[in-house]
């Protein structure tokens, strides 16, 4: 970022002469005012009024005596094609180049990178992991089920032997076996032969006579169940008459289990390891084919790259502002409308009382830092004082224009025509705005315009530069609350923005009329988005808080500065609201009275202002309000100076009309008490 290395000074008498030449042309235009009406004005300065005033851009015809709309043609806006054309200059092209390559390296690259995708890497994962789990498996399935024999074969056996040993068939056996034993039946004839071995112990001895039992039940479950189950396993013993003979089918199923129990779990062991080590290839070759993948794509968008150029780029505007026209609101029939740009009526604007006012002054302020005090002489532009009560007479201005605004490739043509200093080629139709703008009632009074030379500060940026104390009020209706949608006026106070032609025949030959001196486009007459009523009042800057024109390096700069943390600064701009719970002044030892700030709308704009100090009562809005507002439509004012967007059926404010006649009523808008802390805007590019 380019900065100032050394502030330069803003002489002020420099400041008056170009203001002063800036004027001159318009002597002509001045009313002269007697001293007693001069004394009934506030301030000092040159006086300027407008009577019978009318205007309207239309292109040059030599032999006409009058506009196309005293004349009395059908569509008359056809002629309005008298234009200002705004061109940007200055364009970066070394950035505007980096911007092209890298534009067209990326589109290049997510080509490059997603078909390498499906060709080089999209399944790489699957198939790798399909094939090392296969390769895996079958080297390893041996060593696998041998570890898993040797590691669980016992465990398994055993859980199964367990298992029958805790049936309630095999728990019968125990107990009679036990009790064989305990009694001593094993010692007399009593004692049956089951198959099992025959164990001497001497009777009434608990511990042997259990192991003995036990001992003999894990033999039966061996005959029954186990490893022994084709061995001879007498028939004539009670248990086996009793619990086998035809319910017990002899097989070895412990070790058949087992068996299976033991494949199973390989099996599991092998599937999961094989799985470990397909993820971790099929991972490692999928990096490998899309790092492959990026490294192919970034090379394809380079090579596609460094072919760009900037010249095929749309980066350029060409703005073409046609049949600018202040006229009054209302048509020689006394009527209004949004579907014509003018209306051939003047208007007047000020009066001898109240005029336009172009005078100097000074003040004492504070800017930007505590104590950096000091006493700024300003040149002051103000529009007509905004009477206090209701003023309909004064929203009478009629506003109107129409635009083209083209982005233009930077190799389109830069011929110009001599004459008429349009483009002779360059502009295409496939990248143009064209839109249309009419307001109605508008008033403009009360809005002013200081020029100054600020004060010293260590911001390079704020520095002694060119500062504008900016107070810029557009206002329609004084009595917006009672506004209704079903008001046969509406089209009286309010603005309207359209962009479709009445027909594709009336949209105009050319992409321009400039370029070959055609007819102007013809609008449709209802399509658009309507703004009934709007009151926009913005404070842009004051006096404590300027607002800046500057530069970096070759780049513009508009700053409203930042408003310090100096509590005899931002007292005089912040407004102390004391219906907000627990609000309070803090420590910098202000009262509620010390904040000054207060809102501009329709009804109010700061202090209230006497025509002169003799006067009783005020008369006029003031002009010391630094908060600004935005109301559209049917919007009420409420104690303390706040606005309220009504919100009944009828309320209207924000309108869509289509080119069918259909209509979308949005309501109204309410911004209120709005306060730039700091904004700045910075060009590019230049």
């Amino acid at each position: 970022m380019t900065q100032f290395t050394q502030a330069k000074l803003f002489r002020q008498s420099c400041l008056a002469a170009a203001v002063s030449i800036f004027a001159a042309p318009s002597v002509y235009a001045l009313q002269d005012l007697s001293d007693e009406a001069l004394s009934a004005t506030t301030g000092e300065g040159v006086a300027l009024t407008l009577e019978n005033f009318k205007m309207v851009f239309q292109g040059p015809n030599d032999r006409s005596t009058a506009s196309s709309y005293a004349s009395g043609m059908v569509d008359p806006g056809k002629n309005d094609t008298g234009f200002i054309r705004i061109i940007p200059t200055g364009e970066n092209y070394e950035q505007l180049g980096q911007r092209a390559y890298d534009k067209i390296y990326k589109a290049a690259y997510v080509d490059a990178y997603q078909q390498g995708r499906v060709t080089g890497y999209n399944g790489v994962y699957d198939s790798t992991f399909l094939s090392s789990k296969s390769t895996y498996e079958t080297n390893n399935a041996t060593r696998i089920t041998n570890e898993t024999i040797a590691t669980y074969s016992t465990e398994y056996r055993g859980r199964l032997v367990q298992s029958y040993l805790e049936s309630p068939t095999m728990k019968a056996y125990y107990d009679q076996r036990y009790a064989d034993y305990y009694d001593g039946s094993s010692a007399g004839l009593s004692f049956e032969n089951d198959g099992t071995t025959k164990e001497s112990i001497t009777p009434f001895l608990k511990e042997k006579s259990q192991a003995a039992a036990l001992k003999n039940t894990y033999e039966m479950i061996e005959l029954l169940y186990g490893n022994n189950s084709t061995g001879n396993l007498p028939t004539t013993s009670t248990f086996y008459k009793n619990y086998v003979s035809g319910k017990i089918t002899r097989s070895n199923i412990i070790d058949t289990t087992k068996d299976a129990q033991l494949n199973a779990k390989a099996a599991e062991t092998l599937n999961q390891l094989a799985t470990d080590y397909a993820k971790l290839e099929a991972q490692k070759a999928s990096d490998a084919a899309l790092a492959t993948v990026k490294k192919n794509a970034e090379i394809t968008a380079k090579q596609i790259a460094s072919t760009a150029t900037v010249s095929s780029l749309r980066s350029k505007a060409d703005v073409f502002i046609y049949g600018l026209a202040l006229s009054n609101s209302k048509d020689k029939n006394g009527k209004s409308s949004l579907a014509t740009r003018y209306t051939d009526q003047g208007f007047n604007w000020g009066t001898a009382e109240n005029p336009w006012l172009f005078h100097a002054g000074n003040q004492d302020v504070e800017q930007f830092a505590k104590d950096n005090k000091g006493n700024v002489g300003y040149l002051a532009i103000e529009a007509p004082l905004k009477k206090i009560a209701a003023d309909d007479a004064s929203n009478n201005i009629k506003l109107g224009l129409w635009m083209d605004v083209f982005s233009r490739s930077l190799n389109s043509s830069n011929v110009v025509d001599p004459i008429t200093g349009a483009p002779t080629s360059g502009l295409d139709k496939d990248y143009r705005l064209r839109t249309q703008i009419v307001a109605n009632g508008l008033s403009f009074n009360g809005s002013q315009v200081r020029i100054f030379q600020t004060l010293k500060s260590t911001n390079t940026n704020y520095n002694q530069t060119l500062g504008l104390a900016s107070l810029i009020r557009i206002n329609t209706n004084d009595r917006a609350e009672s506004l209704s949608i079903n008001d046969g006026d509406l089209d009286a106070r309010g603005m309207r923005i359209s962009t479709a032609a009445r027909s594709e025949l009336d949209d105009g030959t050319a992409a321009t009329p400039a370029m070959d001196r055609s007819a102007a486009p013809i609008f449709h007459e209802t399509e658009g988005l309507y703004l009934y009523s709007p009151n926009i009042n913005l404070v842009l800057g004051n006096m404590y808080q300027p607002f800046i024109v500057g530069s970096e390096g070759r780049n513009i700069i508009l700053e409203v500065t930042r408003i310090p943390n100096v509590p005899s600064i931002y007292s005089k701009i912040y407004t102390y609201y004391t219906d907000i719970p627990g609000n309070t002044t803090g420590t910098s030892g202000l009262t509620a009275a010390d904040f000054k700030g207060s809102t501009c709308n329709v009804y109010s704009c700061g202090t209230e202002l006497k025509a002169n100090s003799s006067d009783a009562t005020a008369l006029y809005q003031g002009r010391n309000a630094t908060h600004s507002s935005i109301a559209i439509g049917t919007v009420e004012r409420l104690p303390g100076n706040l606005l309220n967007a009504k919100s009944t059926d009828t309320a209207t404010g924000v309108v869509f009309k289509g080119v069918n006649g259909q209509s979308t009523n949005l309501g109204s808008v309410a911004i209120d008490g709005v306060l730039i802390q700091h904004l700045k805007i910075r060009t590019t590019g230049l």
